[in-house]
C-alpha cells in the first residue's frame, strides 16, 4: 500500500490519555525492552504477519529489538512507543509501537516505509493503531517524506484499517513472503 497525501490525524485526536514517544538511544530501547519483546511475541504468536514465524520466543523478540540499535543511532529507523499517560508504573507498559524506516538512496529520499505497527492484543479496539498511524504520517511529513509505503497480508484485519485511513492499494504480489508451514500468502506492497 502507498500513501502520498500525508494528513496530521494526530491533531484531530484530542484524547491525552496516551503518549507516543520516540526511542532514540540504546538506553531508551533497553528501558522498554521487556515490554517491546512481549508485544512483538504476542502479536507474532497470535498470527500477525510482521516478518517472523511461529512459535516466536522471547529471546527472538529481544534480539530483534536490539538489532535495531545501529539503525536507530544513525536515524534510518525511527522507533515509537505508545503508552498510557495515566499509568502509575515506571516505565509505563507499552500498548503499541510503530517504526518509520527511511531510505538512504538519493532517489528515494522523498519516501519512507511504515513498519511493525503492533498493538498489544489486549489493548486492541481502542483506536491505538489508528492513533499510531496518524502520528507516523505527521512525523514523516515533518521530516520531509512525501510518500509512505507499507506491506500487509491480504487477509489481515490491518488491511481494512489502512483502507479506512485513506491508504491506496498499490498492488498484490503472490508468494511475496514465506509464511506459516511452508505456505505463501499474497501481500500488498
Amino acid at each position: 500500500m502507498k500513501k502520498q497525501v500525508l494528513t496530521p490525524m494526530a491533531a484531530t485526536m484530542p484524547d491525552q490519555s496516551f503518549k507516543i514517544t520516540e526511542l532514540t538511544t540504546a538506553e531508551d530501547v533497553r528501558t522498554y525492552l521487556s515490554f517491546l519483546s512481549t508485544i512483538l511475541q504476542e502479536c507474532v504468536n497470535e498470527g500477525s504477519s510482521v516478518g517472523f514465524l511461529v512459535p516466536f520466543s522471547p529471546a527472538e523478540a529481544e534480539a530483534y529489538w536490539l538489532s535495531l540499535l545501529p539503525a536507530i543511532k544513525n536515524h534510518t529507523v525511527h522507533l515509537f512507543i505508545l503508552t498510557s499517560s495515566t499509568s502509575a508504573l515506571s516505565p509505563a507498559p507499552v500498548l503499541g509501537t510503530i517504526q518509520l524506516s527511511t531510505l538512504t538512496k538519493a532517489t528515494h529520499a522523498h519516501r519512507a516505509e511504515v513498519q511493525k505497527l503492533l498493538v498489544l492484543p489486549s489493548a486492541r479496539k481502542m483506536g491505538l493503531g489508528r492513533r499510531l498511524m496518524g502520528f507516523i504520517e505527521s512525523f514523516a511529513k515533518g521530516i520531509g517524506k512525501e510518500v509512505l509505503v507499507l506491506d500487509t497480508a491480504t487477509e489481515s484485519k490491518a488491511r481494512d484499517m489502512y483502507a479506512r485511513l485513506g491508504w491506496e492499494e498499490w498492488g498484490t504480489c503472490k508468494a511475496y513472503v514465506f509464511f506459516l508451514r511452508s505456505r505463501c500468502r499474497a501481500w500488498l506492497i
